[in-house]
This record gives structure tokens, C-alpha cells and sequence, in this order.
């Protein structure tokens, strides 16, 4: 990373800018859960670190920054919206993860449709009233 991209990186983050590009595409996509301050503090620091990994001589960080927060966006949206699972071989989607239960990020429930099951039972012993006679309850 240039001299120059080091000391954007810093006023991006500092400044909150990298927080507020964030809140703005969860706005994008329609995402209506309430993220805490920390939550989209540590979503900004995983996208900054996958920015820095991601370092290409080609592209600023900007760029590059502004593409992991619409990752970073785009998790959340499949976090809130769907019960899927997300794979566990990819390092990404687990450190996502690791932030969503951190935060408690909510997740919607998908039940099964009910389905009518037939148990092969044992039918209901009726012994215990065997000993039972309408005139001895009458007495």
C-alpha cells in the first residue's frame, strides 16, 4: 500500500466516512435491522483489512474499500433475509458470522410446512376402567 493510500485509509476511517459509505448500501439493499455503532465499526474493520489484502497496484483503496463494504453489505442482507447457512470453508463468510452472533444480528426462521405422519402405535389401554360399574358409582 503507497504512502498515499495509507493516509487516505486513515481519514476514511477516522473520519467515519468508511461507517457512513456502509449504512448507506445496507439503505441500498434494503436491510431495515438497526446495526449497533460497534457492529458497523467491526464490519468497517474487516472490509479495511480485506482491502488491505486485496492491495492491487491497478485499483486505490477506495476502490477497494468501497467493494468489501458492499461484501461486508451484502452478508448482512443474506444474514437477516434468509436461513441459510453460510459455507463453512470460507474465511470471509465465518468472520461474518463471527460478528453477526457477536452482535446478535437476528435471523428469520423458516419452519417446515406441516406435514400429516402416520405413527404405527400401540392402540390406548382402556384397563384401567375395566373394573369400573354404573351402580357402584350411583351407591
Amino acid at each position: 500500500m503507497t504512502w498515499l493510500n495509507s493516509g487516505i485509509r486513515a481519514l476514511l476511517i477516522a473520519q467515519g466516512t468508511a461507517a457512513r459509505w456502509l449504512r448507506e448500501e445496507l439503505n441500498s439493499l434494503k436491510v431495515h435491522i438497526l446495526l449497533t455503532d460497534g457492529c458497523i465499526e467491526e464490519l468497517v474493520r474487516e472490509a479495511d483489512a480485506a482491502a488491505r489484502r486485496a492491495g492491487a497496484e491497478d485499483a486505490s483503496y477506495v476502490e477497494l474499500l468501497r467493494r468489501q463494504l458492499i461484501v461486508q453489505a451484502n452478508w448482512v442482507r443474506r444474514w437477516t433475509a434468509t436461513d441459510e447457512k453460510p459455507p463453512a470453508d470460507d474465511p470471509v463468510a465465518q468472520a461474518f458470522v463471527r460478528i453477526a452472533r457477536k452482535y446478535a444480528l437476528p435471523r428469520p426462521w423458516k419452519l417446515s410446512e406441516p406435514v400429516a405422519v402416520e405413527v404405527a402405535g400401540l392402540r390406548p389401554a382402556w384397563g384401567w376402567a375395566s373394573g369400573f360399574s354404573a351402580q357402584a358409582a350411583s351407591h
